[in-house]
C-alpha cells in the first residue's frame, strides 16, 4: 500500500501544470518631485547686474559703496538652478524645489534650513555678496530652495557655482557700454558662447537685470558645457524679459544711476516704524545688539533685524 501512494504521489507531481515562470525585475522610476535631489534636466546659472538690485534694495549691505565695488562693474552670483527640460516639465513646473529633507522650508524656514556659513568660499565676497551680506543671507534661501535639489553638498554646490560663473566672466564689452545701450543681439552674442544658452532679464524699460545661462550637468551632478535653454526659460519674462519685451536695446545702468532703474514700489516699502524682518536668515527687529544676543542671535545687522552673521 505505502509504495501504492508513493507512486500515485510522483505521477500526480510530474502530471501538475508547473508553475510560471519567475517574473523579470522590474525597473520602477521614481516619482520625479520636489523631494528627489538630482532628478533635473539642466543647470540655470543665473547672475545679478547689481546696479540694477541695489535701485530698489538700498539697504542691502551687499548695496553699499557699490559704485568702488566689484559688483558695481560685473556680473556676480545670484544662483545655480537646477532647471527641467521642456519634456520633463510638461508645461507644468520648471524647476524643483526644496528637496529631501527641506520640504519644510518651504512653508517654515528655521536653523536647519540653512548652510553652514564655513562651506562658503572665501571669495564669494567679491563674485556673491548676497550671499554674505547681512541684510539678506542669500545661502540661507538659495541652499534649501535650489542647492537641496543639486544631490551635492552645500560646499560643493556653492564651489560649483562659483566655477561655471568663472568660466562666463563678464565680458569687456558689457563693461564698457556702463552707462549706455547695446543692441539686443550684441550683448546675446558677448559671453563667447551660443546665443541659445543666454538669457536676458529686463525690467519693462529694458534695463538689464540679470543674465543667465543655461549648462548641462555630468554624471555627479556638476555643471558642464553649455547648452541650448529650454523654452520654458526663453519664454519666461523673468528669466529672458529682454527678448519676450520686444527690446532691441538694452540698457546697462551703472551704480547709483538709479533714475535708469525701476525703484520698489512704495506697497513694497518697509512700514514706518517697524522693520519687516521676515527674510532668510534675520531674526527679530531691534535696536541693540543686546536685545539680539538675548534671542539667541549674534548682534544688530544695519537693516534693524537681528541676524547670526558675525
Amino acid at each position: 500500500m505505502r509504495a501504492l501512494l508513493l507512486l500515485l504521489v510522483a505521477c500526480s507531481s510530474s502530471s501538475s501544470t508547473p508553475p510560471p515562470p519567475a517574473a523579470e525585475p522590474t525597473t520602477v522610476q521614481p516619482i520625479r518631485g520636489e523631494d528627489a535631489p538630482g532628478s533635473f534636466g539642466l543647470y540655470v546659472l543665473a547672475l545679478s547686474w547689481a546696479p540694477s538690485f541695489c535701485c530698489g534694495h538700498p539697504d542691502k549691505q551687499e548695496c553699499a559703496n557699490l559704485g568702488s565695488a566689484y559688483a558695481g562693474t560685473h556680473l556676480t552670483l545670484h544662483g545655480l538652478w537646477p532647471n527641467f527640460s521642456d519634456a520633463e516639465s510638461h508645461g507644468r513646473v520648471t524647476y524643483p524645489q526644496f528637496c529631501g529633507t527641506y520640504g519644510h522650508c518651504k512653508q517654515r524656514h528655521d536653523a536647519s534650513c540653512e548652510p553652514d556659513p564655513m562651506t562658503l568660499p572665501a571669495e564669494m565676497k567679491d563674485l556673491g555678496p548676497g550671499y554674505i551680506g547681512d541684510n539678506d543671507f542669500l545661502a540661507a534661501h538659495e541652499w534649501p530652495k535650489h542647492g537641496s535639489c543639486t544631490g551635492l553638498d552645500p560646499k560643493t554646490y556653492f564651489a560649483a557655482a562659483l566655477g561655471a560663473m568663472k568660466a562666463i566672466p563678464t565680458p569687456e564689452s558689457l563693461r564698457t557700454a556702463i552707462g549706455s545701450t547695446v543692441p539686443l543681439a550684441e550683448l546675446q552674442h558677448a559671453f563667447g558662447i551660443p546665443v541659445e544658452s543666454v538669457l536676458l532679464s529686463c525690467d519693462a524699460k529694458c534695463r538689464l537685470s540679470q543674465v543667465s545661462f543655461c549648462l548641462a550637468h555630468d554624471a555627479k551632478d556638476l555643471p558642464t558645457q553649455p547648452l541650448a535653454c529650454p523654452t520654458n526659460t526663453t519664454n519666461a519674462q523673468y528669466d529672458n524679459g529682454c527678448v519676450t519685451r520686444g527690446c532691441a536695446n538694452v540698457t546697462i545702468p551703472a551704480a547709483g544711476s538709479c533714475e535708469l532703474a525701476e525703484k520698489r514700489p512704495n506697497h513694497d516699502a518697509r512700514p514706518r516704524g517697524q522693520h519687516a524682518c521676515n527674510r532668510p536668515g534675520q531674526g527679530p527687529s531691534c535696536e541693540s545688539n543686546d536685545s539680539c544676543v538675548a534671542a539667541g542671535f549674534n548682534r544688530c545687522a544695519r537693516s534693524g533685524c537681528c541676524t547670526s552673521q558675525p
